[in-house]
């Protein structure tokens, strides 16, 4: 016990591994636990519906950040200055700031997003109620995931602890109180509201010492170059919406919003996996593109991959576990028992998809991010054909299907191009 402490110590990437990842197992459980809680707050219907929602923003936010995570976790240590690093945030920003009033303002100030719930929805929705508080979390999301890639890239442990733990503890806690408190209202659109009230507040304490950072000048060969690295992640992930939010697309068309809450129960608890790979991925970046040393860093991976994939499958099993002791004691409703059959395979995707992320990061390491956009592309096709072909016939579980079909074409890929540029480098 003693030698492992004194390991721990004199490994500080090791531990701030841990330390991140503990964090995260605290914060990704927590939301689990509370599942019940929202699950006797909201219908099933509205249980569907408002994750359908929440999955189209998260989806929009994603294509909306324009891929600029992506320089800022390349070049923050390309450049080990404070002032190139400040003029860095500053492009980021600039580029960030343009692109949102090109693309989201004039949506919304002429009022083209009403055509939206048309496209999306099978059935009529109250989108008024819901607009004002779908444009604040997405924007609210886009810049939590810039601040928070920004924590994890400048391996800042302490704000990125304490911006989790009010994280959680905000958007659960207000949003449990005002369900509570405004059992007569709509659900959705409290819901909704309270987290994008809670993700506003936090922006505001929090963003500070990341804007902070910023250097008042600009430099065009910058922000060229932060293009060049970004655009072809965020057209990629236009294709990662084809890939991850058009299962909900179809299963949406095809079944109603009962079979859609079981599934989106399923992607919740499957949902751990994929984001306490999301924080190692966040933890593993910096150390990742700070190694200069090829061989070293594929040596790493192969070592990470091998140890992430025994411990995704324990703790596949254990979420297994958790829903099916869950089911009977009753903490989840009866009416939710699907889940357990289609969740095994939710998992299986999960991890594939973990594994996949890791050697995509090679496509950066090189500067080939446009593969990123040609990958995205041919998944694309190949998920939507098979959601086509699969949901109507087995619902929810040819929607599971198609996602870890669609994971496995993604690391076969992957896999390739990194070896491919392996052999290029290291003759």
């Amino acid at each position: 016990m003693i030698r492992g402490l004194l390991m721990l110590r004199n490994r500080p990437p090791l531990r701030r591994l841990l330390t991140v990842l503990s964090l995260d197992i605290f914060v990704k459980a927590s939301a689990v636990v509370l599942l019940p809680v929202y699950l006797r707050l909201m219908t099933q219907e509205e249980y569907g519906l408002f994750n359908y929602i929440l999955s189209i923003i998260y989806a929009v936010a994603m294509l909306l950040n324009l891929g600029l995570y992506i320089p800022q976790s390349k070049l923050f240590h390309d450049y080990p200055g404070s002032l190139e690093r400040g003029k860095l945030i500053t492009s980021i920003h600039i580029l960030l700031t343009a692109g949102l009033l090109i693309l989201v303002l004039p949506v919304y100030l002429f009022g083209l997003d009403n055509a939206i719930p048309r496209l999306l929805f099978r059935n009529p929705i109250h989108y008024d109620r819901y607009r004002p508080w779908i444009l604040l979390m997405l924007l609210t999301s886009i810049f939590s995931y810039l601040l928070t890639n920004f924590f994890y890239t400048a391996e800042r442990i302490e704000p990125i602890r304490r911006y989790s733990l009010w994280r959680v503890a905000g958007i659960h806690g207000v949003s449990i109180l005002t369900m509570c408190l405004f059992q007569n209202g709509d659900p959705i659109r409290i819901r909704l509201a309270a987290i994008g009230c809670t993700e506003l507040v936090l922006l505001v304490v929090f963003y500070r010492s990341y804007i902070g950072q910023a250097v008042k000048s600009i430099e065009p060969a910058l922000l060229v170059r932060c293009l060049r690295l970004a655009l072809p992640v965020m057209l990629g992930s236009l294709f990662g919406i084809i890939i991850n939010f058009g299962d909900k697309f179809f299963l949406e068309k095809h079944a109603d919003y009962k079979v859609l809450s079981v599934y989106y129960l399923g992607v919740a608890c499957a949902g751990v996996v994929a984001l306490l790979s999301t924080s190692l991925q966040n933890v593993w970046l910096p150390m990742f593109f700070k190694e200069r040393d090829l061989s070293a860093n594929l040596i790493k991976t192969d070592r990470l991959v091998s140890r992430l994939v025994r411990t995704l499958v324990l703790l596949s099993l254990v979420a297994i576990a958790a829903v099916a002791a869950g089911l009977q004691l009753s903490l989840i409703p009866q009416r939710y028992t699907g889940v357990l059959f289609v969740l095994p395979i939710l998992l299986a995707g999960q991890v594939i998809y973990c594994v996949a992320l890791l050697y995509s990061n090679y496509l950066v390491y090189f500067e080939r991010t446009a593969f990123i956009l040609w990958t995205g592309l041919a998944v694309a096709i190949t998920s939507t054909g098979l959601n086509m072909l699969l949901i109507p016939v087995w619902k929810i579980y040819g929607a599971a299907a198609t996602l870890l079909i669609s994971n496995t074409c993604y690391l076969g890929i992957y896999y390739f191009l990194a070896m491919h540029y392996k052999k290029k480098h290291m003759p």
